[in-house]
């Protein structure tokens, strides 16, 4: 029995473990930060210099001068080069078994097709890619002949014999320093099964790839028919679409290692095509090359007696630059097609999920052209084509505003499966046993069963028995030997010696293929999801997705030589969280994103999910600021708005129209503009202002909502919890608006607590509409605020009042502390002259004809009754006993100064109390009482504070 199957198994996995294990040793040695210390050591640096001048071969060890530097640490090098010198050795064994595959597949195969064999063509074509991005990875590992070079002579020195891989690795590693020369030569024995098979996806590619014939079709919608709305989906060309992405890797390196292939029909134009669909392929995670050149240069060098390249160079020079010139703006009519109808599909399974069985095919259709495109618009955004093609390059036409929507629609639509699993498994495992097994009887009738032979024969009774089984309440179903049965039926039905031909029992082997992607569905989902909706690979283009911080040069540290480093790069998500409509939606998908960024990190390199972990942890910790400060900007807006509205209804406003009625009325300026009239706002000339604060509230709205989907969130060893960072900003704006709302002007002037007391009410309406929008008690949090702007901690212990704390009150900018020292600062300065106690209006008021101090100040704006009692509102009771304590310091101040002038006259006080029945004599000690104006103005003064303090006990009471 065919060992195929699991050779393709075994290799595949592999060759991905040594593709990491390749970028794991390319980022050690290929960034400087990585490099091991003594490879930055100058003089160890000549050392290697002389090892490696005539690779593989090596000078004698007497002719290296400061060659004891290697061998004095010699054991310490080996163990640190151990490991990347066996990923070469395993590469190396690695590729001479897939090769060996390749070429007994495509000898042992009539023909690979997706439509006779899928399973087969699709797993061998995939192999090829592997070893195609295998070998490139490992020419851009840098300082290869180094790590060869330095581990044989230590392996030599240490155990005193040749290490018996190197001469094999050296080969390897020299040959392929230049890989896509090498692979051609390699690829000679299979250039006509990799020219057929490419060939043969010349129509599914160029249908995939034309935007006006899947919307003709219908490839995506399942609503263009309502009646088959509930009928499977199970044609050739949902499964072709779904391998769309794979096929453009498939046709360029395919036709780049194997020239020969250009020979067939039509194999041009298809390379042409798929070269112009992006000047970038990709290798491996962000690694991408460039295959414009490459190609160029195979068609002005390539020389074959039957197939001259030469002539079409031009050609594929104009596919390059359509790569550049055309390819944005395809991609861009590509991500709004998917983008359409992955929404509609997303609504509609949300809303009837028993659909997600019967058009699942078309679902993976779906995510893996969103898919394809979200990594091709990263690859190529904010990157650099060719040198020689950059003069047709503009970097504006490879943006779209709207990625982060095809982002969050495929987050959606994966967590969407995910919740609904139990319907998309239930559904397969009833077809399985049912229509499934019947078709497969069905196709399976006397006269195959008698020509298949024995071999074939047990095989598809396997996979029929197995179905037989299939119970839909089964909960751990799993069908690997099914589909390897199945792979290894393909593979000798497609022999030129089977006795049962694909190409003769199509149906059978159509149905064949249903049972190995429904079997998929049961017990695969997961790697279902996994190969077509992870989007963890982002994490390798945060710079474009996050952006770059400003940087924040050190003391003597160079400026980089980029300058826009200096001030920032802004990334997708700045974007979307000011633009809408709609893209505020998103950013909940981003956080989800930094979540499972951490899962990249592979037991090849343990430490890389450490190193992502805490950035995304910093990440996550900027985009919920970024996102609370945004929404908190935008209702401080929106506040500012609503108080210069209030404004326009002051009295002041009202009584000015009546006074420019008067006939002696001048304006005070030539430039002065009468404030606006009431209402004006709504006026269509002044629309775009009002329109502004409704797109920006709506902004903020959608924000909200979607800080809301998500209670808290798990990134890396971090629990997040979103609302509590709009909390926290919504506290710290409000804080500082209070304190700035109370701060004095030039005059020593603040705001009159009334004006002061509506600007907050119109704070506080606006602040509790994302009460709305997001589960979050705003008013415990504006009261929390408020409560901390009065309460000082010091004047209170154990339920009462320390008026005088030994320690000095930090009011620290706080309100309550402003409000009560400028209260302070009014009884000790400003009630000295010009003002008067008004029983009746129970306020200090200014005198007619005196002037207080400024003329645009009256004491009665900050103590009649309407202002204190919104001083009380603004404060409570903690506040105003921090005014009563001011005023009661003043009273003491004053009291210690009119304590030192009795102390002053205590003499001439007590002759006058002798002598004050004497007129004359009285009159003569009087005179000699000193500094009796300071004393008058003081007890004025402590007078003054304790009727000031007894007027705030009569307004409280009435």
């Amino acid at each position: 029995m065919s060992k195929i199957p699991e050779k393709f198994h075994y290799l595949r996995d592999q060759g991905e473990a040594l593709l990491h294990r390749l970028y794991y040793s390319r980022n050690v040695f290929s960034v400087e930060k990585n490099k091991p210390i003594w490879m930055k050591d100058a003089a160890a640096g000549k050392v290697l210099k002389q090892l490696t001048s005539k690779f593989p071969e090596f000078p004698e060890q007497e002719k290296i001068q400061g060659y004891e530097i290697l061998t004095s640490r010699s054991k310490v090098l080996q163990d640190e080069l151990e490991q990347h010198y066996e990923t070469f050795v395993d590469c190396a064994d690695w590729r001479d078994a897939t090769l060996a595959l390749l070429t007994e597949v495509a000898n042992s195969s009539s023909g690979l097709q997706l439509d006779f064999n899928p399973v087969l063509t699709t797993s061998w074509l995939d192999m090829m890619v592997l070893y195609v991005r295998l070998h490139i990875l490992a020419s851009l590992v840098q300082e290869k002949r180094v790590i060869l070079a330095v581990y044989y002579k230590m392996y030599f020195a240490i155990k005193s014999m040749a290490e018996p891989n190197f001469t094999r690795i050296a080969k390897w590693v020299i040959d392929f320093e230049t890989p896509f020369k090498k692979l051609q030569d390699e690829f000679r024995c299979i250039n006509d099964a990799v020219g057929k098979v490419l060939t043969s996806l010349t129509m599914p590619y160029m249908k995939a790839r034309t935007i006006n014939s899947l919307r003709k079709d219908g490839a995506l919608n399942i609503t263009l028919k309502p009646e088959d709305m509930a009928k499977p989906v199970h044609d050739q060309s949902r499964f072709e679409l779904a391998l769309a992405g794979r096929m453009n890797t498939w046709i360029v390196y395919g036709f780049l290692c194997t020239p020969g292939a250009f020979a067939l029909p039509g194999s041009i134009e298809l390379a042409k095509f798929a070269v112009s669909e992006g000047y970038l392929t990709p290798v491996f995670r962000d690694i991408s090359v460039a295959l414009g050149p490459e190609f160029s240069s195979l068609f002005g060098s390539y020389k074959s007696k039957t197939l001259k390249l030469a002539g079409y160079k031009k050609s594929i020079k104009e596919a390059a630059v359509a790569s550049i010139q055309d390819a944005g703006r395809r991609h861009l009519e590509r991500r709004i097609y998917v983008r359409q109808e992955l929404e509609a599909l997303l609504h509609l399974f949300s809303d009837r999920p028993q659909l997600l069985g019967p058009k699942f095919q078309i679902l993976v259709a779906a995510l893996s052209l969103a898919k394809e495109e979200i990594f091709w618009y990263f690859r190529h955004t904010d990157t650099f084509p060719p040198d020689k093609l950059k003069k047709t390059y503009k970097p504006e036409e490879f943006k779209d505003k709207k990625i982060s929507h095809l982002i969050y629609l495929v987050d959606a639509m994966v967590t969407l499966v995910r919740s609904h699993r139990n319907i998309i498994v239930t559904y397969h495992l009833e077809y399985l046993n049912g229509a499934d097994l019947q078709g497969l009887n069905h196709g399976m009738d006397a006269n195959f069963m008698s020509s298949a032979g024995p071999t074939l024969t047990s095989l598809a009774e396997s996979i029929t028995s197995s179905l037989q089984q299939v119970n839909a309440s089964q909960t751990n179903a799993n069908f690997y030997t099914v589909r390897d049965n199945w792979l290894r039926l393909e593979v000798a039905m497609s022999s030129p010696s089977s006795p049962v031909p694909l190409a003769r029992y199509k149906n059978l082997a159509h149905r064949f293929h249903l049972v190995y992607q429904h079997t998929r569905a049961v017990d695969q989902l997961d790697d279902i999801l996994e190969e077509y909706g992870n989007l963890k690979a982002l994490w390798y283009y945060k710079d474009s997705i996050f952006g770059i911080p400003p940087l924040i040069l050190g003391p003597g540290q160079p400026k980089p030589a980029d300058p826009s480093l200096m001030a920032g790069v802004l990334g997708v998500f700045d974007y979307i969280i000011a633009e809408g409509p709609e893209q505020p939606l998103h950013v909940s998908s981003f956080l989800r994103l930094l979540s499972i960024f951490p899962s990249n990190a592979t037991q090849f390199w343990p430490e890389e999910r450490e190193l992502i972990g805490e950035e995304c942890v910093i990440l996550a910790n900027t985009c919920l600021t970024k996102i609370a400060n945004a929404v908190v900007a935008v209702l401080s807006g929106v506040s500012n708005f609503y108080i210069k509205n209030e404004y326009q209804l002051q009295e002041y406003n009202a009584a000015l129209p009546l006074l420019m009625k008067r006939k002696e009325w001048k304006p005070p300026t030539k430039d002065w503009q009468p404030p606006a009239d009431p209402g004006t706002e709504s006026h269509f000339r002044n629309r775009p202002p009002l329109e502004n604060i409704r797109v920006s509230e709506r902004n903020a709205n959608q924000l909200c909502t979607s800080l809301n989907e998500m209670f808290e969130i798990v990134i890396y060893d971090q629990v997040f919890v979103p609302r509590e960072f709009l909390r926290d900003s919504m506290a710290i704006h409000f804080r500082n608006f209070l304190r700035k709302a109370v701060l004095p002007t030039g005059d020593n002037i603040i705001q009159r607590p009334s004006i002061l007391e509506l600007q907050i009410k119109s704070y506080l309406h606006v602040f509790t509409l994302v009460e709305n929008y997001i589960d979050l008690d705003v008013g415990d949090m504006l009261r929390e605020v408020l409560l901390g702007e009065a309460y000082m901690k010091p004047i209170g212990k154990l339920g009462r009042v320390d008026w005088f704390p030994d320690a000095e009150m930090d009011y620290r900018g706080s309100m309550g502390g402003a409000l009560a020292v400028f209260y302070s600062e009014f009884v000790a300065k400003r009630m000295t002259q010009g003002v008067c106690h008004a029983p009746v209006r129970l306020a200090v008021v200014s005198r007619t004809g005196v002037a207080v101090g400024q003329a645009n100040f009256r004491p009665e704006d900050y103590t009649d009754i309407i202002e204190m009692r919104a001083l009380a509102r603004l404060v409570g009771p903690y506040g105003m006993k921090l005014v009563e304590r001011e005023l009661l310091r003043v009273v003491l101040n004053n009291a210690a100064l009119i304590k030192e002038a009795l102390v002053l006259n205590s003499p001439v006080l007590e002759e006058i109390s002798a002598l004050y029945h004497k007129e004359s004599r009285c009159v003569e000690s009087l005179k000699k009482l000193r500094d009796m104006d300071q004393f008058v103005l003081k007890s004025i003064a402590a007078g003054n504070a304790l009727a000031f303090r007894r007027l705030i006990y009569c307004q409280s009471i009435l």
